[in-house]
């Protein structure tokens, strides 16, 4: 060992003697200081968050308290390198379903980098605070429209019929514009409805329009008719959330859903005509997996029956343009 070295080593050993830490000291310190102990459960907290239905949990760990707590150490690094663990289920949830969380903690790296050694438990909660879902939404929606169809009868008695749209009372009534309104509404609809309820481990691959069904209110009908754009819907399920949708265990889901629009004109007498009308996604629910739930039907011939299943009471059903229809 040369002098300079041997020099160096007794000027290092003195400064750590006296507990000066330099910028050298600290990463002396980091390696050779004394171990810490810390408590996850004290930093660690389950969170919810979405639509009843579709919520998501995570956890969440409060890394600002663990600094003021724990100064000397390398808190950032001590949680990217070794904190980890997952859920028994993280998304598709719905208030009052019990979640379960399990570390997965690299204690060895934790002590030998960090000079920490971690505490913990693994944790469950029940969940809770998700917002409304759309399911609630649409019940609630049928409801109010049995109590109000003599109300909507009586007020459309008393509209100025030489300012109201003639309504069409079968599918060759449409004309092909308001058809093509339709259609181009249906698809806006739909696109929002992945935007905003879709998880981030559904990708929708294809999206295909494949026909109308049409339907004529009878006698005491709370409206005039309905028109139902149909649309096949292809959907990569990532099974294993790894942000990946081609991989091996993931699912290719199919499905068919449709949107109705009440009280469509024969024409477009104004520009907002169709799009004025109400509109909403079919009630069944195809459930391909456990991880999340989807507006429609896994064939196309379910998707016919639940059509004449939910109106035949009150509507004359038209269903054309739906050549994949086996049989009803």
């Amino acid at each position: 060992m040369n002098k300079a070295l041997k020099i160096g080593l007794i000027i290092l050993g003195s400064v750590l003697g006296l507990g000066i830490l330099g910028a050298g000291g600290y990463m002396a310190f980091k390696t050779m200081g004394r171990s810490e102990t810390i408590d996850l459960s004290n930093y660690a907290s389950i969170e919810f968050s979405g639509k009843d239905g579709k919520g998501k949990a995570s956890m969440e760990i409060d890394s600002d308290a663990m600094k003021e707590d724990y100064p000397r150490v390398d808190v950032d690094g001590l949680i990217g390198d070794c904190v980890d663990g997952e859920f028994d289920e993280d998304s598709g949830l719905s208030n009052g379903d019990k979640v379960n969380w399990e570390w997965d903690c690299d204690d060895d790296k934790a002590a030998k980098e960090y000079h920490v050694t971690l505490e913990y438990e693994d944790d469950s909660a029940k969940v809770k605070g998700l917002k409304e879902s759309d399911k609630a939404k649409d019940k609630d929606k049928d409801k109010d429209k049995d109590k109000d169809k003599d109300k909507d009868k009586d007020k459309d008695k008393d509209k100025d019929k030489d300012k109201e749209p003639e309504l069409a009372k079968s599918f060759d009534d449409l004309d092909l514009d308001v058809i093509d309104d339709l259609m181009t509404r249906s698809d806006e609809l739909l696109e929002q409805h992945f935007a905003d309820d879709f998880s981030a481990y559904e990708y929708v691959t294809d999206k295909e329009y494949i026909g109308m069904a049409f339907a004529t209110g009878k006698d005491g009908a709370a409206y005039t008719n309905i028109a139902q754009p149909v649309y096949k819907v292809t959907v990569i399920d990532d099974m294993d959330r790894n942000g990946s949708f081609y991989d091996k265990d993931d699912v290719e889901i199919v499905y068919y859903t449709y949107i109705d629009f009440y009280d469509v004109p024969c024409e477009n007498t104004t520009a907002s005509s169709v799009y004025s009308v109400d509109w909403r996604y079919t009630g069944s629910i195809y459930r391909p997996n456990d991880n999340f739930y989807y507006w429609g039907t896994g064939t196309l011939n379910e998707l016919a029956e639940y059509i004449i299943y939910y109106y035949s009471d009150d509507y004359e059903l038209d269903i054309v343009d739906l050549e994949e229809i086996d049989s009803i």
